[in-house]
């Protein structure tokens, strides 16, 4: 009779619940993020200056951080290309000898380039973060000067973690380079005075050309700045940028190389930097700037011979 009375007693089952409150949060939680997801690259492709973002973070991480280049759809880049050089295609021209100042040409092909080298500082970063150039052409860093590249310090990071000195660099990523360009002293022009700056611009053409003598070599002017840039300062303005310029001219003469006066696809009509190219700090550039720095680049072009196909 006691075995009739004892009580069956069953496990109570766990409720599901929790389970289900989890399962729940998770969906919540992963629709919100799609969606911020979403509205992210919707806003991020209708922002107007979006390439902007990868310039910026590159001046802000400088040495810390490599930028993967922004790469432009090839649709973008055709038509750009093919709207400059449609600009060009029924002109006339003349085959002559390339003077110092090198005169608007013909457009060259992009393969053009496939032996040049680009050396420079934050400027020329922007040929590389935008994916204008290939990064193995375009040896540039931020905060670098002429006194960096005379006295081989090493400032330019190329592979490994140790910075590299330029000619370093230039035997890493361009070994036997055809050509040779050079923008750099926007760095330099504040802590020095045109004459001596130019002193060791002619200093560093000199080994460049010992170095490497069968290279085209072009230096190139200053890029403009806006009227209201945020670099301005007694010892850096549009009246000692002009006279650099001016300088860096004589000195290409007196060298044998050739110079790109490249400010005037940059400046508008008052001297200044043109607003749309103005990455925001009245100096840089945005993407835009920089393709039009390359287009002038190929409208711009030595033959090996030394003879260009002029504009006439």
């Amino acid at each position: 009779m006691a075995q009739l009375n004892r009580r069956v007693t069953r496990r109570k089952r766990t409720g599901r619940t929790p389970f289900a409150v989890l399962i729940s949060a998770i969906l919540a939680l992963s629709t919100a993020l799609t969606a911020a997801f979403v509205f992210f690259i919707i806003d991020d492709l209708s922002r107007p200056h979006v390439d902007k973002l990868s310039f910026m973070a590159d001046k802000l991480f400088g040495e810390a951080l490599e930028v993967t280049p922004v790469q432009e759809t090839a649709e973008t880049m055709q038509a750009f290309q093919k709207g400059e050089s449609s600009q060009t295609e029924n002109v006339q021209t003349e085959h002559v000898k390339a003077e110092t100042l090198v005169a608007k040409t013909k457009p060259a092909d992009d393969s053009y380039f496939d032996d040049a080298v680009f050396i420079g500082d934050s400027i020329s970063v922007g040929l590389r973060v935008y994916g204008v150039l290939p990064t193995q052409n375009v040896i540039a860093e931020q905060n670098v000067n002429i006194m960096n590249l005379v006295n081989d310090t090493p400032v330019y990071r190329t592979s490994g973690a140790e910075k590299k000195t330029v000619f370093q660099a230039i035997d890493e990523k361009m070994p036997n380079p055809g050509k040779i360009y050079i923008l750099i002293g926007a760095n330099g022009v504040p802590g020095l005075s045109n004459e001596a700056h130019i002193g060791y611009y002619g200093q560093f053409l000199d080994r460049l050309k010992k170095t490497y003598p069968n290279a085209m070599i072009y230096v190139e002017s200053l890029t403009p700045i806006s009227q209201d840039s945020e670099y301005i300062r007694d010892t850096f303005n549009t009246e000692k940028l002009n006279d650099f310029n001016e300088r860096l001219y004589q000195l290409a003469q007196e060298k044998g190389v050739y110079y790109l006066n490249v400010q005037e696809a940059l400046k508008d009509d008052s001297g200044y930097l043109i607003s749309d190219y103005d990455a925001g700090d009245g100096m840089h550039l945005k993407s835009n700037g920089h393709k039009a720095m390359y287009q002038y680049y190929l409208t711009h072009a030595v033959q090996p011979d030394g003879y260009i196909d002029k504009i006439v």
